[in-house]
């Protein structure tokens, strides 16, 4: 059974815009969310996704990809 959930992610390394449109993208990048939004003042990505397809390894895998961290 899929189910929607938030959560929310402390990201570091993000200096500026770009940094946060590509933790964006790399999120987005991922089967099952549904929307992503990054602060960058915050350090933070807040993310919609399904839980019957995603966990939260799955987007420490694709923000170390794009080359930052999860706190």
């Amino acid at each position: 059974m899929s189910g929607n959930k938030k959560i929310e992610l402390k990201i570091s390394g993000m200096a500026c815009g770009g940094c946060s449109a590509a933790v964006e993208r790399a999120l987005f990048g991922l089967d099952g969310v549904s929307s992503a939004r990054v602060d960058l003042g915050q350090k933070t990505a807040y993310v919609e996704y399904d839980s019957a397809k995603l966990s939260e390894q799955d987007f420490r895998r694709a923000v170390e990809a794009a080359g930052y961290k999860i706190e």
